[in-house]
């Protein structure tokens, strides 16, 4: 037993008759290398330009917008009066389906007053995907063309209708929009907004550019409408994004990202709400990451190439948990042998260079660099929460 504690000595580690630092060293910057490369290639190809490459449509399709709300019912009003108002699509067109769970009798006596159509879940208290279930059950197969997919918040780009409308003329049967965040008046709402950015520009744009589906992101998703007739029943969990997209991967349907067409929604702006959505990141995280494992090897066989690429991403650290890693393996090592951590250090550049390169400009970067102060506070709780999360769950 003594041998084992050794390994808590550091004269130990820089025993060079064991080698126990050097391998170490190899397999851990192996294992972050590949993900901090990865980041950078797309982050590369993100900086090419943006063209919408669909011809304006023959015939307007028919669209079904569906709006998912849990208790706040004063937001959806207010999206839904935004959508009808601004949208510049043919008005006989487009139908609009809300469902209501947890809402309030003064909001849903609101909304019955509305031109929409209500669905309330037969439960209380549901996962989005369940009540999406309950709304496409009381629809055909050939009732629509498309469905619009929002979350209660949302307040998408005049023109959406028509983009989408075009797109899937042109042969889209899936489409993600462009989301961006509308508070940008704290702290946390800004470095999340900042995030939101990066992934749009690494895992939507880039993606694209290089072949790949772009990443599903919960809401502002457009999709055939009987192709999404057919999936939803078979849907589980709680994740609609990460559903969709391996249904849709299965069954070799790609994604297109429309970068012009932005939808705002709103970000948590307290610390504890953050907290709240990123357990909640997590617990979605560990599922998709076992079932990548699992799934990779006999995608990558088949050849299934868009396939492997979003079961690889799954495997992913989160973009805070990387930095973090990244950044005490290279002091670590710093302290254990100084001659093994100049690799690390420029891994480190590496990665900063990355997300420099996927950085949005304009408001949400001016933003970002007056309060990058706190991005180490969101950094140290990346780390613990999967601490948390395996505590929670004992």
């Amino acid at each position: 037993m003594n041998s084992f504690f050794d390994i808590f000595n550091p004269e130990w580690w820089m025993n060079e008759n064991n080698n126990a630092l050097q391998m170490t060293d190899a397999i851990l910057f192996l294992l972050l290398a590949i993900p901090v490369v990865y980041l950078f290639i797309f982050a590369l190809f993100s900086q090419l330009k943006y063209k919408n490459p669909y011809p304006k449509a023959a015939i307007p399709h028919r669209f079904l917008v569906l709006f998912t709300v849990l208790r706040n019912g004063k937001e959806v009003i207010e999206s839904i009066n935004h959508f009808i108002d601004h949208q510049d699509y043919p008005r006989d067109r487009y139908d609009i389906a809300v469902a209501a769970t947890q809402l309030s009798e003064e909001d849903l006596n609101t909304l019955l007053n509305m031109p929409v159509n209500i669905v309330i879940p037969d439960k209380e208290k549901c996962s989005k995907i369940y009540a999406i279930q309950q709304v496409m059950e009381r629809y055909n197969p050939e009732d629509y063309d498309m469905v619009l997919v929002m979350n209660c918040d949302n307040q998408i780009a005049n023109d959406a209708l028509t983009k989408f409308n075009n797109a899937y003329w042109s042969g889209c049967d899936s489409i993600q929009a462009h989301r961006m965040t509308a508070n940008l008046n704290s702290t946390i709402s800004v470095l999340s907004a900042t995030s939101e950015e990066i992934n749009n520009n690494i895992f939507r744009k880039a993606h694209t550019k290089l072949g790949f589906s772009s990443a599903l992101i919960g809401s502002a998703m457009a999709f055939d409408f009987r192709m999404f007739h057919e999936i939803v029943p078979s849907l589980q969990g709680s994740d609609l994004s990460k559903a969709m997209e391996m249904e849709l991967l299965q069954q070799n349907v790609y994604t297109e990202y429309l970068d012009e067409v932005i939808c705002y929604g709103r970000k948590a702006e307290a610390t504890e709400s953050y907290e709240e959505q990123r357990m909640g990141w997590v617990n979605a995280q560990w599922g998709s990451t076992f079932f990548a494992l699992k799934e990779l090897p006999m995608a990558f066989i088949k050849g299934e190439w868009d396939y492997c690429n979003k079961l690889f991403q799954w495997m992913l650290p989160s973009r805070l948990l990387l930095i973090a890693l990244v950044i005490l393996c290279a002091v670590g090592v710093t302290l254990l042998d100084w001659t093994l951590c100049i690799k690390w250090y420029a891994l480190v550049f590496v990665l900063v260079l990355a997300f420099l390169l996927a950085m949005p400009s304009g408001t949400i970067a001016a933003k970002f660099w007056k309060n990058i102060w706190a991005l180490p506070l969101l950094i140290f709780s990346s780390i613990f929460s999967p601490v948390k999360k395996v505590v929670q769950n004992k």
